[in-house]
């Protein structure tokens, strides 16, 4: 593990390093997709700024809830370069686009613009947490098992950096592939959050449910949720086609 970089009289997290660069380098994918889509408009602009902030505050704030308010208060001076989660930057920047996209009257389709940015950025996030020793593996004989504070423990965000850049690569194959605007966002969401509801089975994450995380509760709805939307969205595109075909063989 080297959760600190040592550059001379400096010393950085390698976390937050790691985690800035993710934004940054998700950011500038998200500006050549909406160049790519020609939908780099001001727009576009402030939903993304909305999912920036809405993320930025759902990952301090969320986590209240994992850590507890005792600890949340004990840690208060650290979480600037510690302590965020991705289930609450996710719901979090969500929830601010929604709001942008409400109060700006945009009533089109902006998430697929993201879609492609928001895997690589979150492998790029997890091997900020693999340099840092987070988060705790359950306890493992595995030859690939990682020390961390003196037991060897699987390596969650091994796993989960090696599914993100999986989903990055499907995305990037598919994205002009998907039936309607919008549905390669719900693919990501799906692919995401089926991918850490794995993952979450070698975490040492506490159980709140039937023997589930807390992460994997919420994560079982998203799937269902995005699961059938994008199930209607190609059941409703299939349908559009072959009524197409069907005009086209009558006026033939």
């Amino acid at each position: 593990m080297y959760p600190w970089l040592h550059l001379g009289n400096f010393t950085i997290s390698t976390y937050s390093l790691l985690f800035l660069c993710a934004y940054i380098i998700g950011g500038a994918i998200t500006y050549f997709e909406a160049k790519r889509q020609r939908r780099a408009t001001e727009a576009i602009l402030r939903v993304a700024l909305g999912a920036l902030v809405g993320g930025l505050l759902g990952a301090k704030l969320s986590m209240l809830i994992f850590l507890g308010p005792a600890t949340f208060i004990k840690d208060l001076p650290y979480l600037w370069f510690s302590g965020q989660a991705w289930t609450g930057a996710f719901f979090g920047g969500y929830l601010g686009v929604i709001l942008v996209k409400r109060f700006n009257h945009i009533n089109y389709s902006t998430g697929d613009i993201f879609a492609l940015a928001l895997p690589l950025a979150q492998a790029i996030g997890r091997l900020g947490n693999l340099l840092g020793g987070d988060p705790f593996g359950l306890p493992s004989t595995l030859p690939w098992a990682l020390m961390q504070h003196g037991v060897r423990r699987q390596p969650s965000a091994l796993y989960e950096l090696v599914l993100d850049l999986i989903l990055f690569a499907i995305i990037l194959r598919l994205r002009d592939k998907m039936p309607r605007p919008g549905d390669l966002f719900k693919l990501y969401v799906v692919g995401y959050c089926s991918f850490r509801f794995l993952v979450d089975f070698t975490r040492a994450d506490p159980h709140v449910f039937l023997g589930f995380t807390l992460v994997q509760v919420l994560y079982a709805i998203t799937i269902l949720w995005f699961s059938s939307s994008l199930w209607l969205s190609w059941r409703e595109s299939r349908e559009a086609r072959r009524v197409s075909e069907n005009q086209a063989r009558e006026i033939v």
